[in-house]
């Protein structure tokens, strides 16, 4: 008996079995390997059989050739593939081994993170360009806005330069048309109660100092001012005179050394009295006397102006 009819059926019955196991979806690639080599042992050892067996062993593959045919061509339709042959042939594929198919998934995952590594480390360096060109830009924008701020410090400050100096010529201005002048000052009381030091500087913000009189006629128009605008009452003034420097040596606010002095005088006071306590000189609106004093006492004080 030919082999050649029984290989054709075995051949036939793989096919209709691989159909069959299409419909039920069997996705396993060695499930499928498995099946194929024990059918071919079984027709590798299959023996002779006898021709009743043979005919009803051709009779029900023919049934299920048709059967198989059937099924076929309906998966052939649904899935648009081309018709099988009439004279089915061996088809051999060379696949590897599980192993190697595992090693090769695993080289293929590992290059496929080492390439989105690469990709990543392209969009790293790309942002780090574009925010070194910002760091650039906002570095040559500071540069730019602290060179206007040091020209707007300059100009600010010639502005206040200007305004202390207009300040100042305002101050001598209303010094000279409020007060009292000689041949070369004017003098302005002013009622507002300071100790020394700040009367000093308030003086100085309007372009003068302290008074300071350095013979008897300015003496002498200061005690006819102070009488004027005080009287009938007393209140002493201070005016730039002081011995703070060294006790018993008078200055004026300048520096200079007084020559000429006004203390006041009768039987049970003679001033200066206040030793080291007292260093600043007031001058009493009274009679224009000259008294020592504290120099953190508050009261009110003369400031003169050059002319």
């Amino acid at each position: 008996m030919e082999l050649w009819p029984l290989v054709r059926l075995l051949f036939l019955g793989m096919l209709l079995r691989a159909a069959q196991g299409q419909r039920d979806e069997l996705s396993s690639e060695e499930e499928r390997k498995a099946l194929m080599l024990k059918h071919l042992q079984e027709v590798l050892e299959l023996s002779e059989v006898s021709e009743e067996e043979a005919a009803q062993e051709v009779t029900l593959t023919e049934v299920e050739d048709r059967d198989g045919k059937e099924i076929l061509d309906e998966n052939v339709e649904e899935e648009g593939h081309e018709e099988q042959p009439a004279h089915p042939t061996l088809l051999t594929s060379t696949t590897a081994s599980p192993a190697q198919q595992e090693e090769e998934d695993g080289f293929t995952y590992v290059f496929s993170r080492l390439n989105s590594l690469d990709a990543a480390v392209h969009r790293l360096n790309v942002q780090f360009y574009h925010m070194d060109v910002r760091v650039s830009q906002f570095s040559q924008g500071l540069a730019e806005l602290k060179g206007s701020l040091a020209e707007a410090h300059e100009s600010l400050a010639s502005l206040k330069e200007v305004a202390t100096r207009n300040q100042k010529d305002l101050g001598r201005i209303d010094g000279c048309l409020r007060g009292r002048r000689t041949q070369t000052k004017c003098f302005l009381i002013f009622k507002d109660f300071e100790v020394y030091d700040g009367a000093q500087k308030l003086c100085a913000v309007r372009g003068g100092h302290l008074a300071m009189p350095v013979d008897a006629t300015e003496m002498a128009v200061l005690r006819r001012y102070l009488h004027d605008a005080f009287q009938p009452y007393n209140w002493p003034a201070w005016v730039g005179i002081h011995d703070r420097r060294s006790e018993g040596l008078w200055l004026f606010e300048n520096g200079q050394r007084v020559s000429i002095f006004d203390w006041y005088r009768d039987h049970l006071v003679t001033q200066p009295n206040g030793g080291t306590r007292e260093n600043c000189v007031s001058l009493s609106s009274d009679d224009g006397k000259w008294w020592d004093n504290d120099c953190e006492r508050r009261m009110y004080y003369i400031c003169e102006y050059r002319l």
